[in-house]
């Protein structure tokens, strides 16, 4: 029987990892996608390689595209940045 707690050890992923499988599933491209959210696709390629993170103002675009709430994207940020 082991003591580690497994549970200690899960990862949070930087929110742009799941933007960019969102991109793919929706099969757009970073330029449509970017230009459907309002903003650039300077900023959109640096949310998705890790270099930002998830303002405000992101994820309330990200939610009135993606129809989720703005919690769900802040919610992510916070849990890559305490991992």
């Amino acid at each position: 029987m082991s003591n580690v707690d497994e549970g200690k050890y899960i990862a949070a992923f930087h929110p742009g990892y799941y933007i960019a499988d969102i991109i793919a599933d929706m099969g757009i491209t970073q330029v449509e996608f970017a230009t459907r959210m309002g903003i650039t696709v300077k900023t959109l390629r640096q949310l998705i390689n890790g270099q930002v993170g998830i303002s405000n103002d992101l994820a309330k675009k990200l939610s009135a595209m993606m129809g989720t709430s703005v919690e769900v994207w802040l919610n992510l940020q916070n849990a890559y940045e305490k991992s």
